[in-house]
C-alpha cells in the first residue's frame, strides 16, 4: 500500500506552485496525496523564509506537526526558503525534521521522502536551476477554474531590503513555447482563470536567446475563443512599456489589472531601498495605464517604516497615495532581515510607530478604495463565481479587478435579493448596486459561460 503525503504550503502564489510541483512528482511516484495532514504517513510543509514573521510561521507549523509523529506521521519535511536561509543549523535546531529541501531542489523532493522514509536524513540544497516545464507533473490543490503559472523564477533586482536573489537565485525565464503548451493544457482543462507569476513578471525574457519580452509572451499564447480571463501579477513599474500596454489594451483575454508593487513614493527612500522612481513618475505611468484602458485595476504595495521614513517622508506617502487613486493597496511594516543592506542602515523607526503609520495608510485608502468602487455602482461587470456567502444570501465571487486571495470579491444575488441561480466557477453578469469600502455587491443577470 503506498504511503500517504500531505503538504502544507505556506507564503505566495509563487511557493504554492512548487508546492503542487512536488506534489505531482510524489504522486507521479506512486504516493497517495491526502488533505489532512493527520492522515498522512509523510507531512511536507513549504516554507517562506522572506521576512521574520513568514519564518516564524513556518517555525511554528514544523513544531505543530511535529505533534502529528506520534500518531499516523513517520516523516516530516522541511522544503523551500527556510531551508535555503539557514542551511545546515536546521538540523540540529529542528530535530524532528526528517529530510530538508531548498528551492533548487524541488525535482528532487521523491528522492527526499525515500531517503528519509528509510532512515536517511537527506539535506538537499542545490544551486538553483529548477524551474518547471509544461511536462512537469502538477497535482493542482485550489480551485478547479483557477491556476496559477509561473513564468519565471529567481530575481536579478538588488533591493536593499531582500534576500529573494539569495534564496531563489538570478532570473530565469521558461521559453515562451512551454508556457503557452501549460496555458493550452490549463484552457483544455476547462481552467476559467490564469493567473501568470514570477518574482517580476515584466523582466519576462530578457535572459532568453533570442530576447523575449512579456508582450511577446501575451501575443504568442493561444487564446482565440478563450472566454476566460488571464491575469498578470506582480509588475516592476520599471518595466511596463508601451508595447506591453497595447498588448493587454488588445488581447481581451487578458484582464486590464496592473499589479505593481511600488513599496514607497518618496525619492529618498526609494533610492535608499535601491529602486528607481518617485511619485511623479510613478504617478505618469498610472497615467499611461488609464489613457491607455480606462477602466484598468491598478494594485500595488509599500513598506512603511523603512529606516529614514521621517514623518515628512510618510506623510508625503500618504499624500501620493491620495493622488495615485488605486484599486487595491497592500502594506507591511518593514522588518529588519539579517544580510540584507537595509538592517545595517540608521534612522530605525520604532514598531509601534510603523505599525501606526500601516494603520493610518491603510485608513487612507480605505477612503480612496470606497470611491473606486462607488464609480461601479449601477455599472455591469463579469463576475467568476466561487463560493457560498458566510450568511447564504448569495454567491461570492470576483470580477477582473480582483485577484485570487488577494483583492476584494462581489457578493452576487438574485432578483429582488434572491439566491442566484449560478454555481461555483461559472461566470454570471451583474449589475453592481452596492459599494463597500474593499467588495462590491451586485443582482445576478445571466450566466455566461459554464
Amino acid at each position: 500500500m503506498a504511503e500517504t503525503v500531505a503538504l502544507v504550503s505556506l507564503g505566495c502564489a509563487k511557493n504554492l506552485v512548487d508546492s503542487e510541483t512536488m506534489l505531482g512528482l510524489l504522486q507521479q511516484a506512486g504516493y497517495d496525496i491526502v488533505e489532512d495532514a493527520r492522515r498522512a504517513e509523510v507531512i511536507i510543509v513549504n516554507t517562506c523564509a522572506f521576512i521574520e514573521p513568514a519564518v516564524e510561521e513556518a517555525i511554528d507549523a514544523l513544531l505543530d506537526l511535529a505533534d502529528f509523529k506520534q500518531d499516523a506521521c513517520r516523516v516530516l519535511v522541511c522544503t523551500g526558503c527556510l531551508t535555503q536561509r539557514y542551511g545546515k543549523s536546521l538540523l540540529n535546531e529542528l530535530p524532528d525534521v526528517d529530510a530538508f529541501v531548498g528551492p533548487g531542489s524541488v525535482g528532487r523532493i521523491v528522492e527526499a521522502v525515500r531517503g528519509a522514509l528509510a532512515g536517511q536524513r537527506p539535506f538537499l540544497v542545490d544551486a538553483p536551476p529548477y524551474l518547471q516545464h509544461a511536462g512537469t507533473p502538477r497535482w493542482r490543490s485550489g480551485a478547479e477554474w483557477s491556476a496559477y503559472v509561473k513564468i519565471a523564477d529567481g530575481c536579478d533586482h538588488r533591493c536593499s531590503y531582500c534576500l529573494i536573489p539569495g534564496l531563489r537565485g538570478p532570473y530565469r525565464s521558461r521559453p515562451p513555447e512551454d508556457v503557452g503548451a501549460e496555458c493550452a493544457g490549463l484552457i483544455a482543462e476547462g481552467v476559467k482563470e490564469i493567473c501568470l507569476i514570477a518574482q517580476d513578471t515584466s523582466a519576462y525574457g530578457r535572459d532568453l536567446e533570442p530576447r523575449s519580452s512579456l508582450a511577446d509572451l501575451l501575443k504568442g499564447l493561444d487564446l482565440d475563443g478563450y472566454d476566460g480571463w488571464v491575469r498578470v501579477q506582480y509588475l516592476h513599474p520599471a518595466g511596463i512599456t508601451e508595447e506591453l500596454l497595447e498588448t493587454v489594451a488588445n488581447t481581451p483575454a487578458v484582464v486590464p489589472y496592473f499589479d505593481i508593487p511600488l513599496q514607497h513614493a518618496d525619492r529618498e527612500i526609494l533610492r535608499s531601498m535601491r529602486r528607481a522612481g518617485e511619485a511623479e513618475e510613478y504617478l505618469r505611468l498610472l497615467e499611461r495605464i488609464r489613457s491607455a484602458m480606462p477602466e484598468a485595476a491598478l494594485r500595488t504595495t509599500f513598506i512603511v517604516g523603512y529606516p529614514g521614513e521621517s514623518a515628512e517622508k510618510f506623510e508625503s506617502l500618504l499624500e501620493f497615495v491620495r493622488e495615485a487613486r488605486f484599486d487595491r493597496v497592500a502594506v507591511f511594516t518593514y522588518w529588519d532581515e539579517e544580510g540584507s543592506a537595509s538592517a545595517e542602515l540608521p534612522g530605525k523607526v520604532a514598531p509601534e510607530e510603523a505599525r501606526e503609520r500601516l494603520d493610518e495608510l491603510m485608513s487612507v485608502q480605505a477612503g480612496v478604495s470606497l470611491a473606486r468602487n462607488a464609480w461601479f455602482v449601477g455599472r455591469e461587470l463579469r463576475v467568476l463565481a466561487e463560493s457560498e456567502s458566510e450568511h447564504g444570501d448569495g454567491m461570492v465571487g470576483r470580477c477582473y479587478r480582483d485577484a485570487p486571495e488577494v483583492d476584494g470579491q462581489v457578493l452576487v444575488r438574485g432578483a429582488d435579493g434572491a439566491r442566484a441561480r449560478v454555481e461555483a466557477g461559472q461566470f454570471v453578469q451583474v449589475t453592481v448596486t452596492e459599494a463597500l469600502e474593499y467588495d462590491l455587491a451586485g443582482e445576478a443577470l445571466r450566466r455566461t459561460s459554464g
